[in-house]
């Protein structure tokens, strides 16, 4: 004789609900994880170029920036890049930027 909760109907409504539960938990993980791959943030970076040096020595521009209030610097060597298009790359987050200033302002010596 054959026991009637390992053969009967219970068995196959459990381990259908069980696979039902484990699919579409699986399917609610891929879900938010491809929601939260896919949204782009929604607050711009506040950019400003506040200066730019140019050392003819060495042919090099210094650029330093403001973003959130936070000073970052870039050193183009050669000059190659304009103003604007530093700019735009800095926004679009495509440039890459060191902590901190190396080479100050005038404007700020001038305004201390």
């Amino acid at each position: 004789m054959t026991n009637p909760a390992k053969c009967g109907v219970f068995l196959c409504s459990a381990a259908y609900i069980c696979i039902m539960k484990s699919f579409f938990g699986r399917l609610l993980v891929i879900a938010v994880s491809v929601t939260a791959l896919s949204m782009k943030p929604q607050l711009e970076d506040e950019v400003e170029l506040v200066c730019m040096r140019k050392q003819h020595s060495t042919k090099t521009c210094h650029y330093n920036f403001m973003i959130n209030g936070i000073p970052y610097r870039y050193i183009d060597h050669g000059c190659k890049e304009t103003r604007e298009a530093l700019v735009k790359k800095a926004k679009e987050g495509k440039l890459a930027l060191a902590r901190e200033w190396k080479v100050d302002c005038l404007q700020q010596k001038e305004g201390q």
